[in-house]
């Protein structure tokens, strides 16, 4: 069975073709969630490459210089940088990913990682059909149905829509929160028969 949490963080990923509406969703789900009292962390899976630092910064020039990781921090934002070490015919691993956050969140959102082995809402566009290798992976949640839109805008999905998804994932945030809150159970002690 898949695990559904990854370094100690219950995890949802939000998958489906490029373009549907993933992040458009995600923007109205956190803040639903958020409404929910959860706390909540997002990892997007950059499929393109991105470069977070730039050439010049002062971050940039220390990771240059051969340091292996660097933090740029100020009273609004505190950010990491490192190199990620895969071969370049794999992608960075959900759990690098979700080490880099604070462990004190109730849910993990992941757009993208459709290969990894974590629950996941499947995003179709109306009248498609998901793709088989989005189903396969772990345990489907939910399929959502994008409505149509216009090309150069946002989906705008249903606030019922929403705020079901979002009642479903508290509602197993706080199970597994309640799960793993619960005491192991000791194993009973030997008696001496002596």
């Amino acid at each position: 069975m898949p695990s559904q949490r990854m370094v100690g963080l219950p995890v949802v990923a939000v998958v489906g073709r490029s373009g549907v509406g993933k992040t458009s969703f995600l923007e109205r789900l956190v803040p639903a969630l958020r409404a929910r009292g959860l706390a909540v962390g997002c990892v997007k899976h950059a499929s393109h490459g991105f470069l977070a630092d730039r050439p010049g910064k002062d971050s940039y020039r220390l990771a240059a210089s051969g340091a292996d990781a660097v933090a740029l921090a100020s009273r609004h934002q505190i950010a990491t940088f490192r190199s990620a070490v895969v071969p370049p015919e794999l992608e960075v691993p959900l759990v690098a990913a979700l080490a880099t956050l604070p462990r004190d969140l109730d849910l993990v959102l992941a757009e993208g990682f459709s290969w990894e082995p974590v629950a996941r809402l499947v995003l179709v566009a109306r009248g498609d059909e998901p793709s088989p290798d989005y189903l396969r992976a772990g345990p489907v949640i939910a399929v959502v149905e994008v409505p149509p839109h216009p090309e150069q805008s946002a989906p705008l999905f249903a606030p019922a829509l929403v705020a079901r998804i979002a009642r479903r994932l508290a509602a197993r945030a706080r199970a597994r929160a309640r799960a793993a809150s619960r005491p192991t159970p000791l194993a009973p002690r030997r008696q001496d028969l002596h």
